[in-house]
C-alpha cells in the first residue's frame, strides 16, 4: 500500500516510495558516496575551506532546523556532520546499499534524510512535534526523549527523525519495501527538491533494485 506523509510543521518534504528491493553489502552505492566525497574535498580544500560552516550550501539546512526550534550550531543536521568529516578527510562508514544510498544523497544533497523499512510501519506517516513523555529506542541504542522535538511518526507511535533514527523501522537485509523522507526549508526550490527526489528514486532503484512506488512533495 503507498505510503502518504502529512506535515504539521513548517516545512517541506520529498517522499520517495520504492518497493522490492534487495539490500545487500555490495559497493555500488559506498562508491558513489566516496566519489562525492572526493569531488568536495577537491572543491573546497583547495579553497581552504576545512569546516562545512564555509559552505554556502549547508545554510538550507541550517533553516530547517531553525523552523523547528533546533539550534544547528549546537545540533548539527546530518548532511552537515557528514560533510565536516569528509572536509576532515575521515572515513566515511559502509551500512549496506540502502543506508548508503542514503548517506550518498544527503552529502550530495546538502539536506537530512530519513530511510525507514516500510514494511515495520503501519498506517500513513506524518512529521510532528513529539508529545510528553513519548520515545524511542535509537539506532545508537540509547532511549531518546521526543517531547518538543520534530520526528516522524506512524500509527505505533515515533519511528525516527532527521537528527537520530529508531531500531522500529531500520533497514536491514530482509528489508523489501522503504520509504524515504528527504527534508527542506519551506522557501527551498520546489523543483529542485523534486530533482533530489527522483535522483534517490533512481540511485535505490540502481543500487538496490525494485520499483519506484512514488516521489511526491508535500508542503
Amino acid at each position: 500500500m503507498m505510503k502518504n506523509i502529512t506535515l504539521r510543521l513548517p516545512i517541506q518534504a520529498a517522499l520517495v516510495e520504492v518497493s522490492g528491493i534487495r539490500v545487500s553489502e555490495e559497493t555500488h552505492a559506498f562508491e558513489g558516496l566516496n566519489v562525492c566525497a572526493a569531488g568536495y574535498r577537491e572543491l573546497y580544500l583547495n579553497q581552504g575551506i576545512t569546516s562545512a560552516g564555509g559552505v554556502e550550501e549547508v545554510q538550507a539546512a541550517r533553516q530547517l532546523f531553525r523552523a523547528l526550534g533546533i539550534e544547528p550550531t549546537r545540533r548539527r543536521p546530518s548532511s552537515e556532520a557528514m560533510l565536516n568529516r569528509v572536509l576532515k578527510e575521515k572515513p566515511l562508514p559502509q551500512i549496506n546499499t540502502l543506508v548508503d544510498v542514503s548517506n550518498w544523497c544527503a552529502l550530495d544533497f546538502l539536506l537530512p534524510n530519513g530511510v525507514y523499512d516500510a514494511g515495520k510501519l503501519q498506517g500513513d506517516i506524518e512529521l510532528r512535534k513529539g508529545n510528553p513523555g513519548e520515545s524511542y529506542l535509537a539506532l545508537s541504542n540509547r532511549d531518546i526523549n521526543l517531547e518538543g522535538r520534530y520526528l516522524l511518526a506512524d500509527e505505533l507511535g515515533a519511528f525516527g527523525s532527521p537528527m537520530t533514527d529508531s531500531q522500529r523501522s531500520a533497514v536491514d537485509s530482509s528489508t523489501t519495501h522503504a520509504v524515504a523522507v528527504i527534508y527542506a526549508p519551506n522557501d527551498f526550490d520546489k523543483k529542485k527538491l523534486g530533482e533530489f527526489g527522483q535522483i534517490m528514486a533512481q540511485r535505490i532503484e540502481a543500487c538496490c533494485g525494485g520499483e519506484v512506488i512514488q516521489v511526491t512533495l508535500v508542503g
